[in-house]
C-alpha cells in the first residue's frame, strides 16, 4: 500500500475555487461568468488578488530568478511547444497581444498592438501597431523599426507557411493549427495588420496572445541554414542576450533602446541585468533563495513556501493558477487502450482527490478539459464532482470499472508501462497509480525518465504505452480541446481520434457568441468523459516567492519565464 509523504486533512472542494478568475478569450470580456460557470459566489477564491504596478523608486542592479523547470530548446521560439523552452527568448521579444500577468483573470492586453478590432462575423481581425517600436541594435537588423510586415512574417512562420519554412521542419511547428484557417494577412500600411480567416475561429486572439507567439525579424531567421534559429535571439524586447550555458545560466543586458515607458514616462526596463539560473533539484533551488542568491522563484509546494516565509519574514508570496493540464495519456497503439471499456475503467478507478491531496497538499482543483479553469465555458464544480470518476466515495465507480474490465476480456488485468518525467514527485505519481490500479489487477511498470532528453522525444513520437503528462496550457479552452483532443492535432500524442468529439470541438471553435461556444465546449467535455482520450487529473496552483527588495513581480501564468521583467525593480540591499 502506498504511504504518502504527507497528508493534509480537509475538504478538497475548497481548493478548486480560484480557477473561476480565468476568462475565456474573445472580443468581449465579462465581469461575472455566465450562468452555470464557476463563480466566486459558489466557491471562495484562494488566489492572490491583482497586483498594482508601481513606478520604480530605484533603477539599475540585477534581477536573478529561476524557474522550476528546464530551459528546453533555447533558440527558436516558434518551434518550442513547452513553456520551459521559451525561457531563453521571452526577455528578448514582444508580442502583438499578451496576457496581463498582474491580474488573476489574465485579460488580453495590447503589447506591440495599441488597439485591435474584430468584425461582427468573426472573420476579420485588425491590429493597429505602436509607432517607433525598434528591434535591438545588433546585426542584421541594426535597430530598424518593426513594421506590419514583421508581424505578418511571424504569424505566417509560426503557422508553418510552406513559403517560409523547410518542409522537414513542419512537424516541429506544433502550434501551426492554433490560429484557425487563415485566408490572408494584409498590411495596408506600416502600422496596420489585417488577418482574414476563412471561417470564424473563437480562440484566435488567445493564440495571438500566447507566450509563444513571439515577433521575430525575418532577416535574422533566414541567415541560418534551413531557416531555423540555432544560436542567439533578436527582438524588440527589454533585454539582449549576453551569455548562455544550457541547463546552467542565461544572462542578459538591458536594451538601451527599448520602446516602452512606465506610467510616469520613464524608460524601461528598470534593471540593468537579468540572470536566469537552472536548478534540477527544488531543494537546492530553495536553498539558493534562502541564501539570498535568488530574487524570485517558484516554490515546490505550499509547505515549502510556508516554511520559507516563516524563516524569512518580509518575503512576498503569490498564489495563482498554473494553467496546467495534468493527465494520464493513453497511446492508442497499445492494444488494451484501443477498447473504450478499458480506458473508462481506468478513468473511473483513479482517485483524483487523493493524487491532489498527497502530491500538491490539496493546493489545486480536480479538473476536466474545461471545468473549472475556463470559467466562461465551464460547468459547475458541483456537476464535475458528481460525474463518474470524480464522485466520492469511489465504491460505485470501482465496481463499474471491474465490470467493464470483465466485458473487455481483461478481468485478470494486464501489465503496462507508464512514462513519467523525473522530478521530486515522480515517485509519488508512480506509486499512487500502481496502488490504485491494483483494484483492476493492472500491473504498473514505471519508467521515470529525464524530461528534455527522453520524455519529450518519446512523447512526441508516440513511444509510450501510458504517459503522465503535465502540459502548460493557455487561457482559452481550445488550448486543451483543440490542441490535445482533436484528431490529428500536433499535441494529440496518443493519436486518439473520435468523430463526434472532433465535431463538437470544431463547433466550439466556430462559435461567434460566448453562449453558443459554451454549449459546444460543455458537450465536448461530456463526450471526452465518455470516450476517455486521457484521464484528466487536476490543475495545481503555482506559488512563487520573492525577496523583500524585489517589486512588481507578477503571475507566472504557467508560462515558465516571467513576462514582467521589463517592470520589475530591485532595491539596493
Amino acid at each position: 500500500m502506498f504511504k504518502p509523504r504527507r497528508i493534509k486533512l480537509g475538504l478538497l472542494l475548497g481548493m478548486s475555487l480560484g480557477m473561476s478568475a480565468l476568462l475565456a478569450c474573445g472580443p468581449a470580456q465579462t465581469t461575472e461568468p455566465p450562468s452555470g460557470g464557476v463563480s466566486p459566489q459558489e466557491l471562495k477564491s484562494q488566489l492572490t488578488p491583482s497586483t498594482k504596478l508601481e513606478v520604480a523608486k530605484e533603477r539599475g542592479g540585477k534581477f536573478v530568478f529561476v524557474d522550476n523547470t528546464a530551459f528546453g530548446n533555447p533558440n527558436d521560439p516558434h518551434l518550442v511547444v513547452t513553456a520551459t523552452g521559451r525561457t531563453y527568448s521571452v526577455p528578448v521579444t514582444n508580442w502583438l497581444l499578451k496576457r496581463d500577468v498582474f491580474d488573476p483573470k489574465f485579460p488580453i492586453v495590447g503589447d506591440v498592438a495599441k488597439r485591435w478590432e474584430v468584425s461582427k462575423d468573426g472573420l476579420t481581425y485588425t491590429f493597429k501597431l505602436h509607432e517607433g517600436v525598434k528591434f535591438q541594435n545588433v546585426a542584421p537588423v541594426n535597430g530598424r523599426e518593426m513594421t506590419s510586415e514583421d508581424v505578418k512574417y511571424s504569424i505566417r512562420r509560426i503557422t508553418a507557411d510552406p513559403e517560409l519554412i523547410v518542409e522537414k521542419w513542419k512537424p516541429r511547428f506544433q502550434r501551426r493549427l492554433d490560429f484557425g484557417d487563415i485566408k490572408s494577412i494584409d498590411t495596408p500600411d506600416k502600422y496596420t495588420v489585417v488577418v482574414n480567416l476563412k471561417e470564424p475561429f473563437s480562440p484566435f486572439l488567445d493564440a495571438i496572445a500566447h507566450a509563444g507567439t513571439q515577433l521575430i525579424p525575418r532577416e535574422f531567421v533566414e541567415k541560418f541554414p534551413e531557416k531555423i534559429i540555432t544560436e542567439g535571439a533578436i527582438g524588440t524586447g527589454p533585454f539582449m542576450p549576453a551569455d548562455y550555458k544550457n541547463q546552467q545560466v542565461a544572462t542578459y543586458k538591458k536594451n538601451p533602446d527599448y520602446w516602452k515607458k512606465d506610467s510616469a514616462g520613464g524608460a524601461l526596463p528598470y534593471v540593468d541585468e537579468l540572470q536566469i539560473l537552472y536548478f534540477a533539484d527544488p531543494q537546492t533551488r530553495m536553498a539558493a533563495f534562502r541564501a539570498k542568491n535568488l530574487d524570485f522563484t517558484a516554490a515546490q509546494d505550499k509547505s515549502q513556501a510556508d516554511s520559507v516565509k516563516k524563516e524569512m519574514p518580509g518575503i512576498h508570496t503569490l498564489t495563482s493558477t498554473s494553467l496546467s493540464l495534468s493527465n494520464f495519456r493513453f497511446n492508442m497503439k497499445y492494444k488494451p487502450f484501443q477498447d473504450v471499456k478499458v480506458r473508462r475503467a481506468i478513468h473511473l478507478t483513479l482517485n483524483r482527490q487523493q493524487f491532489l491531496e498527497i502530491i500538491e497538499q490539496g493546493e489545486g482543483a480536480v479538473a476536466g478539459p474545461v471545468t473549472p479553469k475556463y470559467a466562461d465555458l465551464a460547468n459547475t464544480m458541483d456537476w464535475l464532482l458528481s460525474q463518474p470518476g470524480y464522485r466520492q466515495p469511489k465504491d460505485q465507480d470501482i465496481a463499474e470499472a471491474k465490470r467493464l474490465m470483465q466485458e473487455a476480456g481483461y478481468g485478470d488485468g494486464f501489465a503496462m508501462s507508464v512514462m513519467i518525467s523525473s522530478g521530486s514527485t515522480a515517485g509519488d505519481w508512480a506509486s499512487l497509480l500502481s496502488d490504485q490500479l491494483k483494484a483492476l489487477n493492472i500491473t504498473v511498470k514505471p519508467q521515470i525518465v529525464d524530461y528534455a532528453g527522453e520524455w519529450v522525444p518519446r512523447a512526441t513520437n508516440g513511444e509510450f504505452e501510458l504517459a503522465w503528462m503535465s502540459h502548460k496550457v493557455a487561457s482559452d479552452a481550445d488550448s486543451v480541446l483543440g490542441a490535445h483532443l482533436l484528431g490529428g492535432a500536433p499535441r494529440n500524442y496518443g493519436k486518439f481520434d473520435d468523430a463526434e468529439l472532433n465535431d463538437l470541438i470544431k463547433k466550439q471553435r466556430a462559435a461567434v457568441t460566448m453562449e453558443e461556444r459554451k454549449k459546444w465546449a460543455q458537450e465536448a467535455e461530456k463526450r471526452a468523459f465518455e470516450v476517455v482520450p486521457m484521464v484528466f487529473m487536476y490543475d495545481p496552483y503555482s506559488i512563487t516567492v520573492a525577496q523583500p527588495w524585489v517589486h512588481n513581480t507578477g503571475n507566472l501564468m504557467g508560462e515558465g519565464p516571467p513576462q514582467f521583467v521589463d517592470v520589475v525593480w530591485v532595491e539596493k540591499h
